[in-house]
């Protein structure tokens, strides 16, 4: 079934719209066909175009996709240990600690030493953080609907589940 949302046979070459939409360039009108059934470069693709959306709609905020992956995370599990969050977004310890530091000094987040294990961090969201994350998490389903209108509701389904299993260990 999700073979069926990306076939190489009968999809047209996979064309760069960033590159239009960025103004003139040289990569314009370049056929990508070579690569267009490579499922790593189709992803990052989709990503980098969920990316430029992200940061139109939500960059003047300061807000990035990491960051705002980080708020999600933590509004659905209040306390968790840094280094639990980090592993689960797969984001390396030191890009984590930088996040969350810049995170606290804009009072999203604060962090508390775990009182089982006094080297780990625990974190939660602060009242502004919660705020800004119930904003943004209304509008990316929004950008998300968007992005997924082309695709019909088992399509959509799909892709998802799909794409989950590779998340899987």
């Amino acid at each position: 079934m999700a073979a069926d949302l990306v076939s190489p046979q009968d999809s047209p070459p996979v064309q760069d719209k960033r590159a239009e939409r960025r103004g003139p360039t040289e990569a314009a009108g370049v056929d990508l066909s070579p690569v267009s059934h490579h499922l790593g470069f189709l992803v990052r693709l989709v990503q980098q175009r969920i990316f430029d959306e992200f940061h139109r709609r939500f960059g003047a905020e300061g807000l990035t996709p990491a960051r705002y992956s980080v708020l999600a995370v933590l509004a659905a599990n209040p306390d968790a240990r840094q280094v639990a969050v980090a592993n689960a977004l797969q984001i390396k310890p030191s890009n984590m600690a930088v996040l969350i530091g810049a995170l606290e000094a804009d009072g999203l987040v604060e962090r508390r030493t775990d009182a089982e294990n006094r080297r780990a961090n625990m974190l939660r969201l602060t009242a502004r953080g919660a705020a800004l994350h119930a904003t943004v998490a209304r509008e990316i389903e929004e950008m998300d609907r968007g992005f997924a209108a082309h695709l019909a509701p088992q399509e959509r389904a799909a892709l998802l589940a799909a794409l989950g299993r590779f998340l899987q260990p």
